[in-house]
């Protein structure tokens, strides 16, 4: 289910991408890596430096944010995140050799790609959640920031977001000279996104079935509850 669930993201992260309307927040600064390091129009085409490979450092980052933070509380088991980003990185480039290959005739196809890339990534987020082995490095980040600083959680999730718009934007304007890879876009992932996960999980019991039909207590059943 865990890598069920980084495929089915991976998808969604290329259609956005492949839409060019922008894409999710922790996304966005390892796209405008991307384009000057890898890219062979506007970059410095190194071939190592591919969207993927540039998502990995991203999450590494993430990674390394949590070890100076949490210090001597951060659980090695925790690593299994650079596990994770590793293998969305690389299933990231598979699925965007083949997405490229899409036709965009118009700008309410791209509209359409980017809201399909919204509700597919959300299906693979919510098929990693109900995997329940380890959060992803985002998540893991903010939990750290939230426990240590004694803030909620959404609001360090809103935080972490914004800044990372904010990093691609500056690294935009800096290598560029202008706004790329941060479009209306991102304001429509970083909204329907969140929504079509919370809407999966409250009204999706697709998974509990599954297990159900395979003798697997969800977590729901070991509290006593019936699954719906």
């Amino acid at each position: 289910m865990l890598l069920l669930g980084i495929f089915i993201l991976a998808q969604g992260i290329a259609f956005t991408i492949h839409a060019n309307l922008g894409t999710d927040a922790i996304t966005s600064p390892a796209l405008i890596a991307h384009l000057y390091l890898g890219n062979t129009s506007c970059g410095l085409n190194y071939e190592f430096c591919s969207l993927g490979n540039m998502l990995i450092c991203i999450h590494a980052t993430l990674v390394l944010s949590q070890i100076i933070i949490l210090r001597s509380k951060f659980r090695p088991i925790q690593l299994l995140q650079l596990l994770m980003a590793l293998m969305l990185g690389q299933m990231l480039d598979i699925c965007m050799c083949y997405t490229s290959q899409l036709p965009i005739p118009n700008y309410a196809c791209r509209l359409g790609y980017t809201l399909l890339g919204c509700m597919i990534g959300a299906f693979g987020i919510f098929t990693y959640i109900k995997a329940d082995l380890i959060p992803p490095s985002a998540d893991g980040l903010c939990l750290a920031i939230s426990r240590t600083f004694k803030l909620r959680f959404s609001r360090v999730k809103i935080i972490l977001d914004c800044t990372m718009i904010a990093i691609a934007v500056l690294a935009s304007i800096i290598i560029f000279g202008r706004i790329i890879g941060v479009r209306e876009g991102s304001l429509i992932c970083a909204i329907n996104i969140g929504y079509f996960t919370g809407l999966l999980l409250r009204s999706c019991p697709i998974w509990d079935k599954l297990f159900s039909t395979l003798g697997i207590q969800t977590e729901s059943e070991k509290n006593g509850e019936k699954p719906k």
